[in-house]
């Protein structure tokens, strides 16, 4: 074994999309270079418990699956505590995807405790408005993580990070001497085809991902109604939970007299039809002022972008230099902004389209190669302090 992973969820796992998503990617990528692994996670999955033989991450990882029968988000189970233990006794280095779940916690004081050199990628749990949010409405979670969270993240390796503001996030916390390894998530591009311009009148927008505040989607709905113009549509795909917010997006969908489509939980085939049918692919986190906005990356902007789709993205994530690649446009998080940037792309070409469309693809092909990038993860992971980690950083960022 060169390695050990941990994560909450895995793939095929339905509901556990970001973190579970990357985990696999990236695993994936390590795969293909050779590297042999075992990985744990939780059987958790929305539609039924998942089995080893479900898991398809190359020949060189052994999965195990511990039962989870409680606080599904976080992946409860005790069959966590022998599989994580063996796994963080024996393992070279492990690789811990997130933190504040059972399993994440759970490696990371085992991994300090038995001195196993780890890294923690935090996936969007200390961006700054979500830690914000954490010290002001949540104590309990937050003694949680001064107790547990931050004294172990400080013993990893390196904390990795995607995107400069999640960076800062974990700076505020951990201090400026923080080690970070700031590399974006990878995409396997080959996994996505380039459909053709979606004809017929009218935009076509998508948005995929969980109907809740932090995804700022009820406040882009509301934007978009302003200037939405009579053959424009909206269709959104993701899962939703009952309460005020969902109960807000029903009644502006209603509001849009058919414009606007709900889907639900789509499969990823069904995804990927939809990013065909559609112009841009929608990521409006952090519009809502009191949204607690915890997106590192998003992952969902890389897919579309692979699947040439050009992307309409809200400002202060990873993709605020999107515009200059010629690949979207970047709102500011008010509603202002986003009728602007609307009002850009329904006077948009056909031919502007197709080159932001190939822009799109180029880009994620280039730059995000998830191979590649998990070489750069890889090396430091592995490097166990031979090199100086400054030195490292410098390069690898």
């Amino acid at each position: 074994m060169d390695a050990g992973i941990v994560t909450t969820h895995i793939p095929p796992a339905k509901g556990y999309g970001g973190v579970s998503v990357t985990a696999a990617v990236l695993t994936r990528a390590w795969a293909q270079r050779g590297h042999k692994m075992r990985l744990v996670a939780s059987d958790e999955s929305i539609n039924g418990h998942l089995r080893p033989e479900h898991v398809k991450l190359g020949e060189q990882v052994t999965v195990r699956l511990y039962s989870c029968y409680g606080f599904r988000r976080w992946g409860f189970g005790l069959g966590a505590v022998p599989e994580l233990f063996k796994l963080c006794l024996r393992a070279p280095v492990v690789y811990i995807h997130g933190i504040a779940t059972w399993p994440s916690t759970l490696a990371a004081i085992f991994c300090t405790l038995m001195r196993r050199p780890f890294m923690v990628a935090v996936h969007g749990g200390l961006m700054p408005e979500h830690v914000a949010l954490i010290r002001q409405q949540k104590p309990h979670k937050w003694l949680f993580y001064k107790w547990l969270t931050f004294p172990t993240l400080r013993r990893a390796i390196a904390v990795h990070c995607t995107s400069s503001t999640e960076a800062q996030g974990v700076r505020n916390v951990l201090g400026e001497n923080a080690r970070i390894l700031l590399v974006p998530n990878g995409i396997a591009s080959s996994d996505f085809y380039v459909a053709p311009y979606p004809l017929g009148e009218g935009v076509r927008l998508c948005f995929l991902g969980h109907v809740q505040q932090e995804k700022g989607i009820n406040a882009f709905i509301r934007a978009w109604l302003k200037v939405r113009q009579s053959a424009d549509r909206l269709v959104i795909a993701g899962r939703s939970v009952d309460g005020a917010y969902f109960q807000e997006f029903q009644d502006l969908v209603e509001q849009a007299q058919g414009a606007i489509c709900y889907r639900g939980y789509l499969e990823r085939d069904e995804v990927m039809v939809l990013l065909a049918a559609s112009h841009f692919l929608v990521l409006p986190s952090g519009l809502e002022e009191a949204g607690g906005m915890r997106e590192n990356f998003g992952n969902v902007v890389a897919e579309a972008m692979a699947a040439g789709r050009p992307v309409l993205v809200a400002k202060g994530l990873a993709w605020d230099d999107l515009e200059s690649l010629g690949a979207g446009f970047v709102f500011g998080r008010n509603e202002a902004s986003v009728c602007e940037v609307l009002n850009k792309v329904q006077a948009l070409s056909h031919l502007t389209w197709e080159q932001m469309s190939w822009n799109s693809r180029q880009y994620v092909e280039h730059q995000l190669d998830a191979v590649k990038l998990g070489d750069k993860v890889w090396q430091v992971l592995t490097d166990r302090g031979q090199t100086s980690f400054p030195q490292l950083l410098a390069r690898e960022s």
